[in-house]
């Protein structure tokens, strides 16, 4: 096989991202980009129930806690719903209390809303409008923060990367998106060091 080939997987839902999957990406030797979508949904276990995920957050925690002690400088995102049939306060305040001090790097946060035929869509305590919109607010400042301290934490890393667009866009293997001087063609792999300038990712190409 191409050793040029690298392999990015999508997303998992947490129960199928086992320690065997965790460990043949961290001893591929690049092989398998050090990148986890992981959606937990809520970090409510009443919520959790309620949209029938199979696990707590505490397993969520555990899993996504040993990711990061085996990669530290893997990207791990994470979809999030908010305003879920029956979603109170308190429940809400289950996602404030853990994302921020979770190892977590950025956030997709959807607003609930019905699908006919669903059965969500029969439950009662709907959640109102506005409070749907000012919790999808608060959690995706929550993620802009997350994602604020990984690029922080990769200011001054040297990381693979191919280019993209015109040749002045690279993604890096833990999903940055980073800038870099013109004059590359795209699809071209290659090392770049990575500063950060006024919130924006910049780097320079690294023989």
């Amino acid at each position: 096989m191409d050793a040029d080939v690298v392999f990015r997987i999508s997303s998992l839902e947490p129960m199928d991202c086992t320690p065997a999957i965790v460990d043949l990406v961290a001893s591929s030797g690049g092989r398998f980009a050090p990148h986890f979508h992981l959606p937990l949904q809520h970090a409510s276990d009443r919520m959790l129930a309620a949209m029938r995920r199979p696990y707590t957050l505490d397993d969520y925690r555990r899993l996504v806690d040993a990711v990061h002690a085996r990669l530290p400088d893997a990207s791990i995102g994470s979809d999030m719903i908010v305003g879920f049939p029956g979603e109170t306060d308190e429940d809400f305040g289950a996602n404030v209390d853990y994302l921020p001090s979770s190892p977590l790097t950025h956030l997709h946060v959807f607003p609930y809303s019905d699908r006919p035929g669903t059965e969500a869509s029969s439950m009662r305590e709907k959640v109102d409008g506005i409070a749907i919109r000012g919790r999808g607010i608060r959690l995706r400042q929550i993620g802009a923060g997350l994602t604020r301290r990984f690029h922080a934490s990769q200011a001054g890393t040297t990381r693979p990367a191919l280019t993209l667009e015109d040749g002045s866009l690279v993604v890096t293997d833990n999903y940055l998106k980073v800038r870099i001087p013109p004059g590359l063609p795209r699809n071209q792999r290659i090392r770049v060091r990575i500063s950060e300038e006024g919130g924006t990712l910049r780097g320079t190409v690294s023989s």
